[in-house]
């Protein structure tokens, strides 16, 4: 994008800011954009009239090169025909979506407009990878318990050990990655440190990318879990993958093992996994639960088997600010001729849709 340098146009950015966040995560000050150009605003409350916030879109489009959205803010106006006609200056979208964009823009058809959009949501992983990583130690030494115990007045009567659970150390485990997209990636780096034997089932990734890893590759999600002492679902939730941590591969699981799970409960067949966990053939570490908020007499909440957390892994300010400024990083960049880190591919778009073959 030209700018201002040598007489140049500058660039011109509508910022959106909008439900959920709005402000809230955005940036006041307009410093992640600072530089880029012009910056227009736009805030939509959740009062504000649809009729509204099309109005004002409609009257930017034709002036701004880029549209900034305030995290987790899901939609915006349908890109017709007749918005991609006055949209001719525009080469990014950058937000945090959810990979959830579909009933208003197609990705190849803003390909084609020489648009680029930008989504942010793998930005937070490092958050969630590390809460998995507390989950798989809170359930190896039983933590969470330990506490209620002392809060509650009492202590140990013998030692804090979990028979017929794994449990203790990290170090040296079998460690099996159900999925290797990017949440599960950043979980086996941070389990390099303790040595564990990591496994991972992934027909999307290459050979190359794991041994890269020094991961070795399950030919099945039941073969992964029977092998697996401590079993972590990475598996976003699309069409494809509804279920698809089934009965069959939860019941491999050996009598003992650890089930962390941070991305969503519509990937696991909850009928099995309870079914086990209650039973105290396993343990598990939940974080995310279908439905939301579960039901308060569901007895996982109140098993000694189950750790549950109320989706809370990626649910914090920092992590949603950094969901915005990396958003605005790569806006900044494809507007100054640079490369984008978070941009959406036609590839990514297969994916989320159910529809990437291997």
């Amino acid at each position: 994008m030209e700018r201002a340098n040598g007489g140049a146009r500058e660039a011109t950015v509508l910022l959106v800011e909008a439900p959920p966040f709005g402000a809230t995560y955005a940036d006041p000050e307009g410093t992640a954009l600072a530089g880029i150009g012009t910056l227009r605003r736009a805030a939509w409350s959740e009062a504000t009239a649809e009729a509204t916030t099309t109005e004002a879109f409609d009257a930017a489009l034709p002036e701004i090169d880029g549209i900034v959205v305030s995290p987790w803010t899901k939609r915006l106006p349908e890109f017709t025909p007749e918005r991609w006609a006055k949209a001719e200056r525009l080469r990014v979208i950058a937000g945090t979506f959810d990979h959830r964009y579909g009933d208003w823009i197609d990705v190849e058809e803003a390909h084609r407009h020489g648009v680029t959009i930008v989504d942010t949501s793998r930005s937070m992983t490092p958050t969630v990878a590390e809460f998995a990583l507390a989950m798989t130690l809170n359930l190896l030494r039983d933590i969470p318990t330990s506490i209620d115990l002392v809060r509650g007045g009492g202590w140990k009567e013998s030692a804090w050990d979990q028979p017929g659970f794994v449990y203790g150390d990290l170090t040296g485990r079998r460690v099996g990655l159900a999925g290797f997209g990017s949440i599960n990636r950043r979980y086996a780096e941070l389990l390099a440190p303790f040595r564990c034997a990591v496994a991972a089932y992934d027909p999307f990734v290459a050979d190359a990318d794991l041994r890269q890893a020094t991961i070795a590759r399950a030919e099945s999600l039941v073969d992964l879990a029977a092998a697996s002492e401590i079993f972590v679902v990475g598996i976003p939730p699309t069409p494809a993958t509804k279920g698809i941590i089934a009965e069959a591969v939860i019941d491999a699981l050996p009598r003992g093992a650890l089930f962390v799970l941070v991305t969503r409960m519509a990937v696991v067949e909850q009928a099995a996994l309870w079914r086990r966990a209650l039973a105290g053939e396993i343990r598990a570490a939940i974080d995310v639960f279908e439905p939301e908020p579960p039901p308060s007499g569901a007895p996982f909440r109140r098993s000694p088997f189950v750790q549950p957390t109320p989706h809370i892994a990626g649910g914090a300010a920092y992590c949603h600010r950094r969901c915005f400024a990396t958003a605005a990083a790569d806006a900044v960049a494809i507007l100054n001729g640079g490369d984008p880190i978070y941009a959406v591919t036609p590839r990514d778009e297969q994916l989320y849709q159910g529809e990437l073959t291997t």
